[in-house]
């Protein structure tokens, strides 16, 4: 893209944000909560716990105190300063007795609590130490420690995601640079060891088994943070291999990723991509181009934000501003702007771009389709597969994550075969919040059980899949200005369906960092709505057919 951008593309965003900051954080010094980042606890007092993962606040507030930059007003200012040191010791009290931190319920021992905070407050302290008085930093580097050693001990059991692994080596080895245990460094290395085992030879990053492009930025933050301390080899080719595959999930408009990713996530982490831009190419090509998608909000970026991954996002803003550099650009073209043709067999996705359009299929996802109109760069196709109600309320759906599902390949016509499975829907209910909460304070301190009540809820909300009498057989025929899809939906059970229709944007699966609007969402003209439940129900199986033409 031809605008010319600055690090001031960046700091713009945070500036917009500096009262939602500081105005999340208790500020009254003879408050119980002083220093605490979770408004909803102490201002509102609407949850009865204080999820860890808000006093990451820290970083924002000591880079905004430590950085003098245009319109940074907080630059030097004392204030700024002990509300810092505050949250610092607030964290520190959210600590329990064996080092873990709490996310998302009492008693849970998080590892992603722990390493993103650890790696957040830790930052914080590097930026600012030699101001800290000695009494605090004695105590800050014992939280850290403990902090390390419950790392040192613990791993994540419930699945492969790599960006919380990712986070648990930078924030050992910040603990590592901060306290000087050459534990720390050996834990650190054994998290890299997992992400690289689990690194797919197609370059992809696992989540939760497969491929999630939006979830593979923020995973490429924590790698670039620590590659930059360490220089190490075997992960600058990690790396490189890593953005070899990103790079063709950048879309003509600037989004990326979507239903085809296995976390469903579209938000872009910038920082990882300017850390590397000097040294990738591929990262240097990706971070040129996005540049313009985070000036235009374009990407789901800190405007779309909700507080979870606020201020991940708005650190990750601040780390990308200062990494910064005006580069000689080569070549600032981007797979979708070429003619190519990539299959990845063990991601489960096709892209194909020709002169018309990009495109990109997500086997693995129950055929999901997202193309683009390369002459207008606009998002043309977004389908998401069918979704179906049947008679007794239950929602099923094609859109499921099926790494090693039934596919058949010849030249560009795509077969993919997928079972419908249920949909799990449910929310908290106030009596179901009482159980959960009386459960997770008495039997849930135990730490097997802790450990046994978090693999249960992924299980649940996450990789569970409880098969529905329906099953769809796509075929994708991409031609060089068409695309032609022929679906065939039959029921293999005796049920009844009261509605059945495809739709442009849902997912299946519960994942908070996904479904944050994008305008591209207003853009896509296809699937239109249309009820096939009639047909499959009198025939016991139904078929649609859908052309998109291109050049016109």
């Amino acid at each position: 893209m031809s605008t010319h951008h600055t690090k001031e593309t960046y700091y713009a965003f945070v500036l917009r944000e500096v009262e939602r900051i500081v105005s999340w954080q208790d500020r009254e010094s003879f408050s119980p909560t002083y220093g605490c980042f979770d408004r909803t606890y102490w201002g509102w007092k609407f949850t009865d716990f204080s999820g860890a993962r808000f006093q990451e606040g820290v970083y924002s507030l000591a880079h905004l105190f430590h950085h003098e930059f245009p319109g940074n007003s907080l630059a030097g200012s004392a204030r700024i300063f002990d509300w810092m040191l505050a949250g610092m010791g607030y964290w520190r009290r959210l600590q329990h007795s064996d080092g873990s931190f709490d996310e998302a319920y009492p008693h849970e021992h998080s590892l992603a609590a722990t390493a993103f905070t650890l790696f957040y407050v830790g930052e914080a302290f590097l930026l600012v130490k030699d101001a800290i008085p000695v009494e605090q930093k004695q105590l800050l580097r014992h939280t850290m420690a403990k902090a390390g050693d419950w790392l040192c001990k613990n791993d994540e059991t419930h699945g492969i995601l790599s960006n919380h692994l990712a986070a648990a080596a930078a924030a050992l080895d910040v603990a590592f640079r901060i306290c000087g245990e050459g534990r720390f460094q050996q834990r650190s290395q054994y998290f890299l060891n997992r992400i690289y085992d689990h690194q797919s030879v197609e370059g992809w990053y696992e989540e939760y088994g497969g491929a999630d492009p939006g979830y593979q930025t923020h995973a490429t933050f924590y790698l670039a943070r620590l590659w930059q301390a360490s220089k190490d080899g075997a992960l600058l080719e990690s790396l490189k291999n890593s953005l070899r595959f990103l790079k063709h999930f950048i879309h003509p408009n600037g989004t990326l990723g979507g239903e085809y990713g296995s976390r469903n996530t579209e938000f872009y982490f910038p920082a990882g991509l300017e850390i590397m831009a000097p040294t990738i190419a591929d990262a240097q090509l990706i971070a040129n181009f996005m540049r313009d998608s985070v000036a235009n909000t374009h990407a789901a970026g800190l405007p779309a934000m909700d507080s979870y991954n606020f201020l991940p996002m708005l650190n990750n803003y601040l780390y990308a501003a200062e990494a910064f550099r005006e580069l000689d650009v080569g070549d600032t073209t981007l797979p979708w702007s070429h003619q190519i043709r990539a299959h990845y067999p063990e991601a489960g996705v096709f892209v194909k771009s020709t002169p018309w359009y990009f495109a990109v299929l997500g086997l693995s996802k129950g055929g999901v389709l997202k193309v683009y109109d390369k002459r207008t760069k606009r998002l043309h196709v977004s389908d998401c597969g069918y979704w179906a109600r049947l008679s007794n309320g239950q929602l099923a759906s094609n859109q499921n994550l099926t790494c090693n599902g039934e596919v058949s390949v010849s030249d560009d016509v795509f077969t993919v075969v997928q079972d419908f499975s249920f949909i799990n829907q449910r929310t908290l209910t106030p009596v179901a919040l009482v159980v959960f909460r009386l459960f997770s304070t008495t039997f849930g301190r135990f730490r097997w059980i802790a450990s046994w009540l978090k693999n249960s809820l992924v299980h649940v909300l996450v990789k569970r899949k409880r098969p529905a009498a329906l099953q769809l057989q796509r075929r994708v025929h991409f031609a060089e200005d068409s695309i032609l899809v022929t679906d065939t939906i039959k029921r293999v059970g005796s049920i009844h369906v009261d509605r059945l229709q495809s739709d442009k944007k849902f997912a299946t699966i519960h994942m908070g960092s996904s479904r944050y609007f994008q305008r591209q969402e207003l853009e896509s003209q296809y699937p239109k709505p249309e009820d096939y439940a009639e047909k499959l129900n009198a025939n016991q199986i139904c078929h649609i057919e859908q052309t998109y033409i291109f050049r016109t």
